[in-house]
Protein backbone atom coordinates (compact mmCIF):
# COMPACT_ATOMS: atom_id res chain seq x y z
CA UNK A 1 0.00 0.00 0.00
CA UNK A 2 1.41 3.33 -1.01
CA UNK A 3 1.86 5.91 1.71
CA UNK A 4 2.45 9.62 1.41
CA UNK A 5 3.95 11.76 4.14
CA UNK A 6 0.46 12.67 5.33
CA UNK A 7 -1.65 9.57 4.93
CA UNK A 8 -1.64 6.25 3.08
CA UNK A 9 -3.67 5.49 -0.02
CA UNK A 10 -6.10 2.63 0.57
CA UNK A 11 -6.10 -0.15 -2.00
CA UNK A 12 -9.73 -0.33 -3.18
CA UNK A 13 -9.08 -3.48 -5.21
CA UNK A 14 -7.68 -5.28 -2.16
CA UNK A 15 -10.65 -4.16 -0.05
CA UNK A 16 -13.16 -5.38 -2.66
CA UNK A 17 -11.35 -8.74 -2.87
CA UNK A 18 -11.59 -9.02 0.92
CA UNK A 19 -15.34 -8.19 0.96
CA UNK A 20 -16.01 -10.72 -1.83
CA UNK A 21 -14.02 -13.43 -0.01
CA UNK A 22 -15.83 -12.71 3.28
CA UNK A 23 -19.28 -12.93 1.66
CA UNK A 24 -18.31 -16.21 -0.07
CA UNK A 25 -17.16 -17.62 3.25
CA UNK A 26 -20.48 -16.66 4.91
CA UNK A 27 -22.52 -18.09 2.01
CA UNK A 28 -20.62 -21.38 2.10
CA UNK A 29 -21.14 -21.78 5.84
CA UNK A 30 -24.84 -20.88 5.62
CA UNK A 31 -25.35 -23.72 3.13
CA UNK A 32 -24.39 -26.13 5.88
CA UNK A 33 -27.87 -27.04 7.14
CA UNK A 34 -26.46 -28.34 10.43
CA UNK A 35 -25.09 -24.93 11.31
CA UNK A 36 -28.02 -23.36 13.17
CA UNK A 37 -25.99 -20.33 14.28
CA UNK A 38 -25.48 -19.13 10.73
CA UNK A 39 -28.52 -20.44 8.85
CA UNK A 40 -30.55 -17.72 7.09
CA UNK A 41 -29.34 -15.02 9.45
CA UNK A 42 -27.95 -11.63 8.57
CA UNK A 43 -24.72 -10.93 10.43
CA UNK A 44 -22.74 -7.75 10.89
CA UNK A 45 -19.41 -7.19 9.20
CA UNK A 46 -16.89 -5.44 11.44
CA UNK A 47 -13.99 -3.12 10.68
CA UNK A 48 -11.19 -3.99 13.12
CA UNK A 49 -8.76 -1.15 13.83
CA UNK A 50 -5.45 -2.05 15.52
CA UNK A 51 -3.39 0.82 16.90
CA UNK A 52 0.34 1.14 17.65
CA UNK A 53 -0.27 2.88 20.95
CA UNK A 54 -2.59 1.86 23.77
CA UNK A 55 -5.79 3.93 23.71
CA UNK A 56 -6.54 4.88 27.29
CA UNK A 57 -9.98 6.25 26.42
CA UNK A 58 -13.39 5.47 27.83
CA UNK A 59 -16.35 7.49 26.61
CA UNK A 60 -20.00 7.21 27.59
CA UNK A 61 -21.13 8.42 24.20
CA UNK A 62 -19.97 6.58 21.07
CA UNK A 63 -18.74 8.45 18.02
CA UNK A 64 -21.19 8.53 15.08
CA UNK A 65 -19.74 7.39 11.74
CA UNK A 66 -21.81 7.93 8.54
CA UNK A 67 -22.41 5.05 6.10
CA UNK A 68 -23.63 5.10 2.50
CA UNK A 69 -25.73 1.93 2.97
CA UNK A 70 -27.50 1.67 6.37
CA UNK A 71 -27.08 -1.36 8.61
CA UNK A 72 -30.72 -1.21 9.70
CA UNK A 73 -33.89 -1.35 7.59
CA UNK A 74 -37.66 -1.11 8.06
CA UNK A 75 -37.78 -4.52 9.77
CA UNK A 76 -35.33 -3.52 12.55
CA UNK A 77 -36.90 -3.76 16.01
CA UNK A 78 -35.76 -0.95 18.30
CA UNK A 79 -36.00 -0.54 22.07
CA UNK A 80 -35.82 3.09 23.21
CA UNK A 81 -34.61 3.97 26.73
CA UNK A 82 -35.82 7.37 27.89
CA UNK A 83 -35.91 9.88 30.70
CA UNK A 84 -38.88 9.74 33.04
CA UNK A 85 -41.82 9.98 32.74
CA UNK A 86 -41.89 6.97 30.41
CA UNK A 87 -45.53 7.68 29.48
CA UNK A 88 -44.62 10.97 27.76
CA UNK A 89 -42.25 9.18 25.38
CA UNK A 90 -44.63 6.25 24.80
CA UNK A 91 -47.26 8.74 23.67
CA UNK A 92 -44.70 10.53 21.50
CA UNK A 93 -43.74 7.25 19.78
CA UNK A 94 -47.41 6.32 19.26
CA UNK A 95 -48.09 9.70 17.59
CA UNK A 96 -45.28 9.34 15.01
CA UNK A 97 -45.02 7.35 11.79
CA UNK A 98 -41.65 5.80 12.80
CA UNK A 99 -42.81 2.24 13.52
CA UNK A 100 -39.50 0.53 14.23
CA UNK A 101 -39.62 1.41 17.94
CA UNK A 102 -41.22 -1.64 19.53
CA UNK A 103 -40.63 -0.79 23.18
CA UNK A 104 -40.08 2.30 25.35
CA UNK A 105 -38.47 1.91 28.79
CA UNK A 106 -38.13 4.81 31.21
CA UNK A 107 -35.00 4.97 33.36
CA UNK A 108 -36.88 4.23 36.64
CA UNK A 109 -38.56 1.17 35.08
CA UNK A 110 -35.18 -0.02 33.80
CA UNK A 111 -33.76 0.35 37.31
CA UNK A 112 -36.70 -1.48 38.92
CA UNK A 113 -37.69 -4.21 36.46
CA UNK A 114 -34.34 -5.16 34.93
CA UNK A 115 -32.16 -5.58 38.01
CA UNK A 116 -31.54 -9.36 37.80
CA UNK A 117 -28.88 -10.49 35.33
CA UNK A 118 -31.35 -12.81 33.57
CA UNK A 119 -33.80 -9.93 32.98
CA UNK A 120 -30.97 -7.85 31.47
CA UNK A 121 -29.90 -10.76 29.27
CA UNK A 122 -33.44 -11.34 28.01
CA UNK A 123 -33.87 -7.64 27.25
CA UNK A 124 -30.57 -7.62 25.34
CA UNK A 125 -31.72 -10.57 23.21
CA UNK A 126 -35.21 -9.19 22.53
CA UNK A 127 -34.38 -6.29 20.19
CA UNK A 128 -32.09 -5.70 17.21
CA UNK A 129 -31.06 -2.23 18.27
CA UNK A 130 -31.13 -0.11 21.41
CA UNK A 131 -31.33 3.67 21.44
CA UNK A 132 -31.36 5.99 24.43
CA UNK A 133 -32.09 9.62 25.18
CA UNK A 134 -28.60 11.15 25.23
CA UNK A 135 -29.35 12.68 28.65
CA UNK A 136 -29.49 9.20 30.28
CA UNK A 137 -26.53 7.59 28.46
CA UNK A 138 -24.07 8.09 31.42
CA UNK A 139 -26.41 6.05 33.69
CA UNK A 140 -26.64 3.04 31.38
CA UNK A 141 -23.35 1.11 31.81
CA UNK A 142 -24.24 0.41 35.45
CA UNK A 143 -27.96 -0.23 34.80
CA UNK A 144 -27.56 -2.51 31.78
CA UNK A 145 -24.57 -4.53 32.94
CA UNK A 146 -21.96 -6.48 31.02
CA UNK A 147 -24.15 -8.47 28.61
CA UNK A 148 -24.99 -5.41 26.49
CA UNK A 149 -21.33 -4.47 26.19
CA UNK A 150 -20.13 -8.03 25.53
CA UNK A 151 -22.74 -8.38 22.76
CA UNK A 152 -21.80 -4.89 21.46
CA UNK A 153 -25.43 -3.78 21.78
CA UNK A 154 -24.78 -0.60 23.76
CA UNK A 155 -27.61 1.89 23.22
CA UNK A 156 -27.04 4.56 20.57
CA UNK A 157 -27.57 8.12 21.86
CA UNK A 158 -30.38 10.14 20.28
CA UNK A 159 -31.36 13.72 21.07
CA UNK A 160 -34.98 13.76 22.24
CA UNK A 161 -35.11 17.34 23.53
CA UNK A 162 -37.14 18.55 20.56
CA UNK A 163 -40.22 16.46 19.77
CA UNK A 164 -40.44 17.87 16.23
CA UNK A 165 -37.05 16.33 15.37
CA UNK A 166 -37.86 12.91 16.86
CA UNK A 167 -38.21 10.95 13.62
CA UNK A 168 -35.22 12.67 12.04
CA UNK A 169 -33.06 11.68 15.05
CA UNK A 170 -34.18 8.03 14.86
CA UNK A 171 -33.51 7.88 11.10
CA UNK A 172 -30.10 9.52 11.52
CA UNK A 173 -29.15 6.98 14.19
CA UNK A 174 -30.26 4.07 11.97
CA UNK A 175 -28.22 5.44 9.04
CA UNK A 176 -24.94 5.66 10.95
CA UNK A 177 -22.56 3.26 12.62
CA UNK A 178 -20.85 3.88 15.96
CA UNK A 179 -17.36 3.66 17.37
CA UNK A 180 -17.25 2.75 21.06
CA UNK A 181 -13.97 3.65 22.73
CA UNK A 182 -12.52 1.41 25.41
CA UNK A 183 -8.94 1.09 26.71
CA UNK A 184 -6.72 -1.10 24.53
CA UNK A 185 -5.16 -1.32 21.07
CA UNK A 186 -8.18 -2.57 19.17
CA UNK A 187 -11.47 -0.99 18.05
CA UNK A 188 -14.36 -2.81 16.34
CA UNK A 189 -16.91 -0.89 14.24
CA UNK A 190 -19.89 -2.34 12.35
CA UNK A 191 -19.55 -1.37 8.68
CA UNK A 192 -21.95 -3.67 6.88
CA UNK A 193 -24.14 -6.76 6.89
CA UNK A 194 -23.84 -10.12 5.17
CA UNK A 195 -26.82 -9.37 2.91
CA UNK A 196 -25.02 -6.41 1.27
CA UNK A 197 -23.10 -6.78 -2.00
CA UNK A 198 -19.30 -6.59 -2.03
CA UNK A 199 -19.47 -3.19 -3.79
CA UNK A 200 -21.90 -1.84 -1.13
CA UNK A 201 -19.52 -3.06 1.58
CA UNK A 202 -16.60 -1.45 -0.24
CA UNK A 203 -18.42 1.91 -0.33
CA UNK A 204 -19.32 1.68 3.35
CA UNK A 205 -15.74 0.81 4.31
CA UNK A 206 -14.28 3.62 2.17
CA UNK A 207 -16.79 6.08 3.70
CA UNK A 208 -16.15 4.93 7.27
CA UNK A 209 -12.34 4.65 7.38
CA UNK A 210 -11.45 8.39 7.07
CA UNK A 211 -14.03 9.26 9.77
CA UNK A 212 -12.80 6.47 12.07
CA UNK A 213 -9.11 7.35 11.65
CA UNK A 214 -9.88 11.02 12.23
CA UNK A 215 -11.25 10.17 15.70
CA UNK A 216 -8.26 8.03 16.75
CA UNK A 217 -5.58 9.96 18.70
CA UNK A 218 -2.63 10.76 16.35
CA UNK A 219 -4.79 9.60 13.41
CA UNK A 220 -2.93 7.57 10.71
CA UNK A 221 0.32 7.73 12.72
CA UNK A 222 -1.35 5.43 15.23
CA UNK A 223 -2.96 2.95 12.80
CA UNK A 224 -1.11 -0.36 12.71
CA UNK A 225 -3.63 -2.34 10.66
CA UNK A 226 -7.21 -2.49 9.40
CA UNK A 227 -9.13 -5.69 8.72
CA UNK A 228 -12.70 -6.91 8.25
CA UNK A 229 -14.48 -9.90 9.76
CA UNK A 230 -17.78 -11.33 10.92
CA UNK A 231 -18.29 -12.52 14.49
CA UNK A 232 -17.51 -16.11 13.37
CA UNK A 233 -14.82 -15.65 10.69
CA UNK A 234 -11.12 -14.89 10.76
CA UNK A 235 -10.00 -11.31 10.01
CA UNK A 236 -9.11 -10.39 6.43
CA UNK A 237 -6.46 -7.63 6.26
CA UNK A 238 -7.23 -4.54 4.15
CA UNK A 239 -4.38 -2.28 5.34
CA UNK A 240 -1.06 -2.75 7.15
CA UNK A 241 1.24 0.11 8.08
CA UNK A 242 4.56 -0.32 6.26
CA UNK A 243 7.22 -0.44 9.02
CA UNK A 244 9.81 1.00 6.60
CA UNK A 245 7.57 3.81 5.46
CA UNK A 246 5.90 4.84 8.69
CA UNK A 247 4.33 8.25 8.76
CA UNK A 248 6.64 10.37 10.96
CA UNK A 249 5.47 11.66 14.34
Amino acid sequence: IMASKTEPTLDKELIEKATTALLKYVSKHQEDKNNDILADKVHFIWLIVSTHRFLDITKDKPVSIPLKYPLYDASTEICLITKDPQKTFKELVASKSEKRIQKVIGISKLRKKYQPYEAKRQLCNSYDLFMADDRVIPLLPKLLGKCFFQRKKQPIPVCLKNERHFEREIRKACNSTYMHFSPGTCLAIKVGTTDMTSSQLLENIMTAIPCVVNKVPRKWKNIQSLSIKTSFSTSLPIFNADPFNRIPG
